[in-house]
């Protein structure tokens, strides 16, 4: 729907009741705009006439019929939206694009696999051991909260900037944890690794360096991203080493980043992997996981 306001040369005097704005729907291009019968129409009697190379007015069939005088200028204008949707397209497909697929990844130790709203239990069950959700660096969901933690996930499934997933214990098939893709930026081609926890139980135990070779071979190789970011909390000490370790360079502290539930003002630390450095990176994570 849009609104349509009929503006004309008048040839007579008008008299009081005038034709008012309206709201109409297109029935296509040149053709016919078909008032809506569903709303309030003005019954009143149109006596006025107007220029005919202008408009018709027809009130018995409540229709408007567009001059043929009209009608060039709109094809013109349809031939330009035309060519811009071509040139668009012809950008976009001269360079390629980040795809939001639903991969699973299997490892030697873990299975990452998309999160369902069905893991609930498990995903509760995996943070009670250690009772994750009590840290104050980072968010792990709880009881009271793990309900919307699997709802924002799933939002950004639908806003197409996060893929989430569950991580699989691949000797019992247990869910230990989890991961995600999020902050996608279709345009750039990059991408951030983060909201990453362990059962306290699997930790140090080198799921978490398998987890980060899984995720960033997938982003590298498969969705042909340029660039892979990570940002953990300045207190965050432990976070921080992990993430050097695996050949990521810091490139600074982002000032109040996030309010953090207790309220807290957090600055961000914020890493990341280009392209260019991602087969380095590989072969150090390679030889990290077969020692």
């Amino acid at each position: 729907m849009f609104n349509f306001i009929v503006k004309s040369r008048i040839i007579n005097k008008l008299k009081p009741s005038i034709i008012n704005k309206r709201n109409f729907t297109i029935i296509g291009c040149g053709d016919k705009l078909r008032q809506d019968t569903n709303l309030s129409t003005n019954n009143k009697n149109i006596n006025n006439q107007f220029s005919s190379n202008i408009i018709n007015i027809s009130t018995n069939k409540n229709e408007i019929l567009l001059s043929s005088e009209t009608q060039p200028q709109q094809q013109i204008q349809q031939q330009q939206q035309q060519q811009q949707q071509s040139q668009q397209q012809s950008q976009q497909q001269s360079q390629p694009q980040l795809q939001l697929p639903s991969p699973t990844l299997i490892g030697k130790l873990v299975t990452l696999r998309k999160m369902k709203i069905e893991d609930r239990d498990d995903i509760l069950k995996a943070s009670t051991d250690g009772e994750l959700w009590n840290l104050k660096v980072t968010i792990v969901p709880g009881p009271t909260t793990v309900d919307k933690y699997i709802d924002t996930a799933m939002k950004g499934v639908l806003n197409c900037t996060v893929i989430p997933f569950v991580i699989i214990n691949n000797e019992n098939n247990q869910i230990i944890g989890s991961t995600r893709f999020w902050k996608v930026d279709l345009l750039n081609r990059k991408v951030e690794i983060g909201h990453t926890w362990l059962s306290k139980s699997i930790q140090r135990s080198g799921v978490n360096t398998e987890c980060k070779y899984l995720l960033l071979k997938y982003a590298f190789e498969e969705m042909n991203a340029i660039r892979v970011q990570f940002t953990t909390d300045e207190l965050n000490e432990a976070s921080q080493k992990a993430i050097l370790r695996i050949g990521a360079i810091k490139e600074g502290v982002i000032r109040h980043e996030r309010i953090m539930p207790d309220g807290r003002k957090r600055n961000s630390i914020r890493y990341s992997i280009i392209d260019s450095e991602w087969e380095k990176v590989k072969l150090k994570l390679l030889n990290m996981m077969n020692k």
